[in-house]
């Protein structure tokens, strides 16, 4: 569906884009005012309806996810249009129009009287990408158009690759449809699947699978609890060998317990073990199958540097989406996973610092500015922040006897805490909370960096402040770092953040940008 409008004519938003394919699917063109591309445009000639009523507006907000970790939401994104000839009838009853593409464009007036208002669609500026969320007919002969941003495309299983029960790799009737297990960077104590006893080049051996396909190396296997001795070759008992490039090992003899591994995992594309890494390969390998250039590849590297540390993840052979396993890896350590206006992924760091922003904005730019509440997460201040690491993926309650007592206290336990206290905060709040992070950290150091990191963030006094200008139209995205200075609320110095948050109208030319900062 395509649909935009000439600036300051009317309503200035383009609504385009459901794919024209060979599926028997068209493009549906509307806008704001009578718009025809010129024969040199593509498509030629082509008209766009005048159908838009009113502004448009399109924003995304994080706030809610500052300090848990999350996606944007879409906060502004609905179009109106008139419906008085049913246009949207077949839309809204059949759905035709949800889950197709649909951009909205912006095409400044320059001659009110050409075909294309002076601008050719060449150079209409693209402020929205993203897809059709749903199509309603309201009273009085309209309609509205809900739109999603790139994110929406995680609503989907995780693993879309199933055993298919065949028996060997493909698992025996019990495992029939069930989705193969999923393993992305360092993971601890992991209960792979089961796959019977298998001949993988060594004899039939007790075989079980941790990934669906190569992963790094099995770095230890145990049997309720019991470190096995790996070997190359065939191995006995108490005795593991690693099969990487299938995904499993093997061990020597029937187990008389649970049978559990360390290893490092999903290596098809090459090994990965960072936040951004173990994110990207769940969202383009697995799950929604986002292209290459689907990724804002700046924000992913700037993001890849400010989260370091090696995290890991595990999906046995049961069901979730991919949604459901991104919000995971972002709680972990209070990421924020947005669309762009182009209809690409941004991950960024909301407590990301850079003494070069963005984008400025100095108070005659400024048309109104006001102060926000901070989430409930820092009110008060919390004086501690935990951030877990070493995630146990399948805690052990019947090991044998001669485990170690330190193995066996970590082997029990869910996972360990690393804790980052402030004395400031506690010398200054009465009433003292936590911060509490279910991190993915593989080492408690990894874990410490991060929890001090958002210790040392809530010690500055962290603060959200909307600024609405007519600057930097159609250029804020979430995850931004800019600066802003204003004469009130303490700003007179200036403030730094990351962009949390963004709502720009169209027709009316301003957008206000929700700031995170904490100098």
């Amino acid at each position: 569906m395509e649909a935009f409008a000439p600036a300051a004519a009317v309503a200035p938003a383009t609504l385009p884009s459901a794919f024209v394919s060979s599926g028997n699917l068209r493009t549906l063109r509307i806008a704001s005012a009578g718009y025809a591309s010129a024969p040199a445009d593509t498509p030629a000639s082509t008209p766009w309806t005048p159908r838009l009523l009113g502004d448009v507006e399109i924003g995304q907000t994080a706030v809610d996810a500052l300090g848990l970790g999350g996606r944007a939401a879409l906060a502004a994104a609905a179009i109106e249009i008139w419906d008085g000839d049913g246009f949207a009838a077949d839309l809204a009853r059949y759905g035709t129009a949800t889950g197709r593409a649909v951009s909205v464009r912006l095409a400044d007036v320059k001659n009110s009287r050409a075909s294309d208002v002076g601008t050719p669609l060449a150079q209409a500026r693209l402020v929205f990408a993203g897809t059709v969320a749903a199509v309603d007919r309201t009273d009085g002969q309209r309609a509205r158009i809900a739109l999603a941003d790139a994110t929406d495309r995680l609503n989907t299983p995780l693993q879309p690759i199933l055993y298919q029960g065949t028996g060997g790799l493909e698992g025996g009737a019990d495992l029939k449809g069930k989705p193969k297990p999923v393993a992305l960077g360092r993971v601890f104590n992991a209960a792979a699947v089961f796959l019977g006893n298998i001949d993988l080049g060594a004899g039939a051996l007790p075989t079980w699978q941790s990934s669906w396909r190569a992963v790094q190396a099995h770095d230890t296997v145990r049997i309720r609890g019991v470190a096995q001795t790996m070997v190359v070759g065939t191995p006995t008992v108490g005795q593991a060998c690693d099969w990487p490039a299938q995904g499993c090992f093997q061990i020597g003899a029937s187990p008389d317990g649970d049978v559990t591994c360390d290893l490092r995992g999903d290596a098809g594309e090459g090994y990965v073990e960072t936040t951004a890494g173990v994110l990207r390969r769940l969202l383009q390998t697995l799950g929604p199958g986002f292209g290459a250039t689907e990724f804002d590849t700046d924000a992913w590297a700037l993001a890849d540097a400010d989260l370091p540390g090696a995290i890991g993840f595990f999906q046995a052979a049961t069901p979730t989406t991919a949604l459901a396993a991104a919000e995971t890896v972002l709680a972990g350590c209070g990421a924020i996973l947005a669309g762009d206006r182009t209809g690409r992924l941004r991950l960024s760091d909301p407590l990301a610092r850079d003494p070069v922003p963005q984008f400025e904005l100095p108070a005659p730019w400024i048309v109104e500015c006001r102060p926000l509440a901070l989430p409930a997460a820092f009110q008060p201040p919390p004086r501690v922040v935990e951030v877990a690491w070493g995630r146990n993926w399948s805690p052990l309650s019947n090991m044998a006897g001669s485990v170690p007592a330190a193995d066996r206290q970590r082997l029990e336990a869910a996972q360990s805490v690393a804790r980052a206290e402030s004395a400031l905060v506690t010398s200054r709040v009465a009433q003292q909370r936590s911060l509490t992070l279910p991190g993915l950290y593989a080492t408690e150091a990894a874990a410490g960096v991060r929890a001090a990191r958002w210790r040392d963030w809530i010690e500055r006094g962290p603060r959200l402040v909307a600024v609405t200008t007519d600057r930097y139209l159609g250029q804020i995205e979430i995850g931004q770092i800019g600066r802003i200075a204003y004469p009130a609320y303490g700003l007179d110095a200036g403030l730094s953040g990351v962009v949390i948050g963004w709502r720009e109208a169209l027709a009316g030319r301003r957008v206000e940008i929700i700031l995170a900062g904490s100098d």
